[in-house]
């Protein structure tokens, strides 16, 4: 059994098992990320008083700076937790899966996921760049929403990865025969407002989807 950690692990190691291939289609993004979100004059303001405060020395940060000062909160004015689904967010939890060929381990740094003292079936990842890691966040991000996918037994799951003040969002689909395909959205620069209102709606709108 070949054991592949997180944290390390890079796209070879996941292409030994499974057959993943990238996709570019951009549209494929659309239902996601053009649905309406109306933002409120305090959403305004919060976002450009983030660019203001941060824009000069956002790409100095360690990465607990960048978790605590930067995108937690934003994370927290969306506010993924809806008590009547049991759903809520997770941070730096472990990830599991085994099986008779490979075990994945590790801890994932943000996931939006049913459950009360342990998630249960994730909808949603992030993951940040380790400036200390030997691998791509896109390559970790990957590696944890195709564990999801086995354990949950679903075939589609959303997710990002985020590197200094840029945003690139995911969505992986399980097919046959452990063949997966992903689609990478355009980067969107947190630094920007136009970035930063459309991260900030993309967010809005996988909430939105977990209420209906």
């Amino acid at each position: 059994m070949k054991t592949l950690n997180y944290s390390s692990l890079i796209l070879n190691d996941l292409q030994a098992f499974f057959n993943i291939e990238k996709k570019h289609d951009r549209e494929y993004f659309n239902d996601w990320f053009s649905k309406p979100y109306q933002f409120s004059k305090d959403d305004n303001i919060f976002l450009q008083a983030l660019i203001d405060k941060h824009i000069n020395i956002i790409n100095y940060y360690t990465e607990l700076e960048l978790v605590g000062k930067f995108i937690a909160p934003i994370l927290n004015r969306v506010d993924f937790t809806i008590k009547s689904k049991n759903i809520r967010d997770w941070y730096e939890i472990p990830l599991k899966y085994e099986d008779k060929n490979i075990s994945f381990n590790g801890r994932c740094d943000f996931v939006v996921a049913r459950g009360y003292d342990k998630p249960i079936q994730p909808y949603f990842f992030i993951q940040e760049f380790k400036q200390t890691s030997a691998s791509f966040p896109e390559d970790q991000l990957l590696a944890e929403m195709i564990a999801s996918t086995l354990l949950n037994k679903n075939n589609t799951i959303k997710g990002a990865y985020i590197m200094g003040s840029f945003w690139t969002f995911t969505i992986l689909e399980k097919l046959e025969n452990n063949n997966y395909q992903y689609y990478i959205s355009k980067r969107y620069d947190s630094m920007e407002i136009e970035g930063l209102t459309q991260i900030y709606q993309n967010l809005q709108n996988i909430k939105s989807e977990l209420m209906n």
